[in-house]
């Protein structure tokens, strides 16, 4: 009988700690943003810093300047966007190898010249509706369009590199030592040759290497190179022995997309310092 009751207890515990997160992820789930005053971690004194994905794009146009605008107004400590080289050598913000899915024209980035990727024109994304309203230039941003939230807003560029021509890595670290901004930008890729290529450039900015799984002996690459780890966080479930031996071996840690509070502390409780979402709003101050 005794061994039913605790039986029974142990169950009824599970069952209403499924119920309390059930209350608090499905709604984070369904809502379109979330408040950061719903994690516990917000409140510590060294609170992680969260990065807007692609601009705040749960509510504007991913890459654009109104989402980049949007994440820079709601208080974000950065904001995440990627990085494509045209045929001429200019560095473009958009996510896709394509582009098909954000504009209006169609066919491979790396096909364009700069000139001709910014007479397309962006018409897809949330809260596309608003480009009036928003002043949106509803064009391909540049490199430096991308960059000048930063400036004007003091707030850090997590530069991802997608896919480019090698040569021109040089010249994307000329323009952020030209602005002022290697100090305070981040470079992050899932292509390792690009953040070996680029640490032989700099050796103290901050690079992350993106990553979908990893290994001891990924975090041991990493740690060779002075990289971070951004990995997404539903790895955390399947690989937690590495993320804790990244944490003993010094390897900043960082995590994507990480859209409900309840992920995101537990993130932090594994030593992740920085999250990156889609919905999550930073606490006023």
């Amino acid at each position: 009988m005794k061994k039913k009751s605790k039986l029974k207890t142990a169950l009824s515990v599970i069952f209403a700690i499924i119920v309390i997160l059930a209350l608090i992820v499905v709604p984070c789930k369904v809502a379109t943003t979330v408040s950061d005053g719903l994690s516990l971690s917000s409140h510590l004194k060294d609170a992680p810093l969260l990065v807007a994905h692609r601009g705040f794009s749960s509510v504007r146009p991913e890459n654009t300047h109104s989402a980049f605008y949007a994440a820079a107004e709601a208080g974000f400590d950065g904001y995440e966007f990627d990085l494509h080289t045209t045929k001429d050598g200019k560095w473009v913000v958009i996510h896709d190898d394509t582009v098909d899915k954000m504009t209006d024209g169609t066919g491979n980035v790396e096909d364009f010249t700069f000139e001709e990727i910014r007479k397309l024109k962006v018409d897809g994304g949330n809260g596309n509706e608003d480009f009036e309203y928003l002043a949106e230039k509803p064009t391909v941003p540049s490199l430096g369009e991308a960059l000048s939230y930063a400036e004007e807003y003091d707030i850090i560029p997590v530069i991802e590199i997608k896919k480019c021509d090698m040569k021109y890595l040089s010249d994307l670290k000329a323009y952020l030592d030209e602005r002022g901004l290697s100090e305070r930008a981040v470079i992050i890729s899932f292509t390792r040759e690009y953040l070996e290529a680029y640490r032989a450039l700099d050796k103290d900015i901050q690079i992350y290497w993106l990553s979908t799984d990893f290994t001891k002996e990924d975090v041991d690459w990493c740690t060779e190179n002075n990289f971070g780890i951004n990995f997404h966080h539903m790895l955390l479930y399947r690989y937690a022995d590495a993320v804790l031996y990244a944490g003993k071996q010094g390897v900043k840690l960082a995590a994507w997309t990480v859209d409900n509070t309840v992920y995101k502390d537990i993130m932090v409780l594994f030593g992740v310092d920085v999250i990156t979402t889609n919905k999550i709003t930073p606490l006023s101050e």
